[in-house]
């Protein structure tokens, strides 16, 4: 694992392995260089046999992740490009760090929630298999807040019905006590104690076999395998609408901090 990094910090505690998302000044959202940093994290802990447990936690008491950098986004789109890592020519293309759940790690992995989080912030908080939340955090989806489209399915896979549509179609806020009710949550703690609930929660994971959680692990995530058809079909709507007039108006007005004005094209 490098240790020259610029958007993450990763430590590793006897079994266990603290991945920190470290950009407070942005809310903690994932720009380019974060998905790299993220993607070389995940490997490290899906191919280190000492690893046994994964904490999942951010920098700061505001934010766990506000998802893309939507700045960054719109910088890109205004000049007609495509952020690297989803333009096709480009070498990095496809390697998504935020996207835990395309890594395949069959370790536990144990999210410390300790702010909001919303978008692909949202779609990190449900790849973790545990997850404590602060008590003054919350969760929501909010990609049609800004002419784009999110993580439906996975939601979906996740929650009821209706509880999926409020934060997918209305870009609504769910707190944490309710993400808790809802079954998203494990445990809500007041924001000091976010993190050791957490490492607790890692330490008495590694206190198990290694062997028989990560075979389990393997048994539960094919259980919630979405179908591949799926999947293709939200990534296509999800690069398509960037490409409308309403899916680039949407990242400048969050730029402007102003309202979108949308057209429906």
């Amino acid at each position: 694992m490098q240790t020259d990094l610029k958007t993450i910090t990763f430590e590793k505690r006897d079994n266990i392995a603290i991945v920190t998302l470290n950009r407070p000044q942005a809310r903690n959202a994932y720009d380019d260089t974060m998905q790299g940093e993220l993607s070389d994290a995940w490997r490290e802990i899906r191919g280190n046999h000492d690893i046994w447990c994964a904490v999942v936690t951010a920098a700061g008491s505001d934010a766990f992740c506000a998802g893309r950098d939507v700045k960054e986004l719109s910088e890109f789109q205004q000049r007609d490009q495509l952020v690297p890592r989803y333009d096709p020519r480009h070498p990095s293309y496809g390697d998504f760090g935020a996207h835990l759940h395309k890594f395949g790690i069959n370790k536990p992995i144990v999210g410390a929630i300790n702010g909001f989080a919303v978008g692909g912030g949202l779609g990190l908080l449900l790849s973790c298999d545990l997850r404590i939340m602060s008590e003054t955090a919350w969760i929501g989806d909010l990609h049609v807040n800004i002419g784009q489209i999110g993580g439906a399915a996975r939601i979906l896979r996740q929650l009821p019905y209706a509880i999926a549509a409020e934060l997918v179609l209305s870009g609504q806020r769910i707190g944490a006590e309710r993400a808790r009710e809802i079954g998203l949550i494990n445990k809500v703690v007041p924001p000091d104690q976010v993190l050791d609930e957490a490492l607790r929660w890692a330490e008495q994971l590694c206190r198990m076999s290694p062997l028989a959680v990560q075979r389990s692990k393997e048994i539960l995530q094919t259980l919630m395998t979405i179908p591949s058809g799926t999947l293709q079909l939200e990534e296509y709507y999800m690069a398509q609408m960037r490409l409308t007039e309403d899916g680039k108006e949407g990242p400048l007005a969050f730029r402007e901090k102003r309202a979108p004005r949308w057209t429906g094209k």
